[in-house]
């Protein structure tokens, strides 16, 4: 079975992380919404935008890439109402001066939990959310290798023509955009990635059409550079309008240009599936 989440727990810190020192939450009305995203800070989060279904997946199923809210994909969460994948809210949780100090001694994973236990805890004081765990099949994909093998090679060490990211550091990656004759294409610049990287943004990325938890399966152990270009879905307005056009879609798109290939497989999930769920009072 595989468990939505690392089974990293947060430290016994007498309850210093049972929840947010401060919240605020406010609805947003459609017509103001500039864009979606669950930032994760080091003295807390800020939502802009959000639906419970995104803070429901943030704290329960989060993939970590960079602490935004990028999130596995719908069939690790069931039970939501319509009105949670579709009301939005603009929060802010902050920690306390004392909650900051510890939390910043604190390693990834443990980090990551105890961000998960006051978001969790939000949910319940706020949104008076009630879940249980069941396992359940779900579609999947492994990610493989092609007959033929890899189109790119090893690029060990980091990699002299990519970017800086804001920490002055040379970034794996970047998205590019750009328009083709079949349409609106992405490209994924990449600067000695490792595939498991590749493997979360297949899983997580909407505008590669994929919507389902991607596997590596490679075996493939370094980091690569290379570029791979895919027709954006999200422009055409529907998840499965790269499946009219094969020769651009993300599944044609990695085999022709980096001889991989996804196969479809199953997976039992350690699902969530929402027992009770209510909307807030503002603060």
């Amino acid at each position: 079975m595989v468990s939505a989440q690392e089974p990293t727990s947060c430290p016994d810190t007498g309850g210093l992380f049972a929840a947010y020192d401060v919240v605020s939450l406010k609805p947003v009305h459609p017509d103001r919404i500039m864009s979606t995203a669950v930032s994760h800070r080091p003295d807390g989060i800020d939502g802009e935008s959000v639906t419970v279904e995104m803070l429901v997946r943030s704290s329960y199923a989060y993939t970590f890439t960079g602490g935004k809210g990028n999130f596995v994909n719908d069939d690790v969460i069931t039970g939501l109402p319509d009105w949670a994948k579709k009301d939005y809210f603009s929060l802010e949780a902050k920690m306390s001066p004392e909650q900051v100090a510890v939390f910043a001694k604190l390693d990834g994973g443990q980090q990551r939990a105890c961000q998960d236990n006051m978001e969790q805890a939000l949910l319940r004081d706020r949104f008076r959310l009630k879940i249980h765990r069941q396992p359940r099949q779900v579609l999947a994909y492994e990610l493989v290798v092609a007959n033929g093998g890899p189109k790119f090679k090893e690029s060990p060490g980091p990699d002299p023509n990519a970017p800086n990211g804001p920490d002055g550091k040379p970034q794996t990656m970047r998205l590019s955009g750009r328009q083709s004759p079949d349409g609106p294409e992405i490209v994924l610049h990449a600067y000695s990635m490792p595939i498991q990287q590749l493997t979360n943004l297949l899983m997580i990325y909407s505008a590669m059409g994929v919507n389902h938890t991607v596997v590596d399966r490679t075996g493939l152990t370094g980091t690569y550079s290379f570029n791979l270009a895919f027709r954006d879905v999200t422009a055409l307005g529907s998840t499965n309008a790269a499946a009219s056009n094969p020769g651009s879609s993300i599944f044609t798109a990695l085999e022709d240009q980096l001889g991989l290939r996804l196969q479809r497989t199953t997976l039992t999930f350690d699902t969530v599936v929402v027992d009770q769920v209510e909307r807030p009072s503002e603060n």
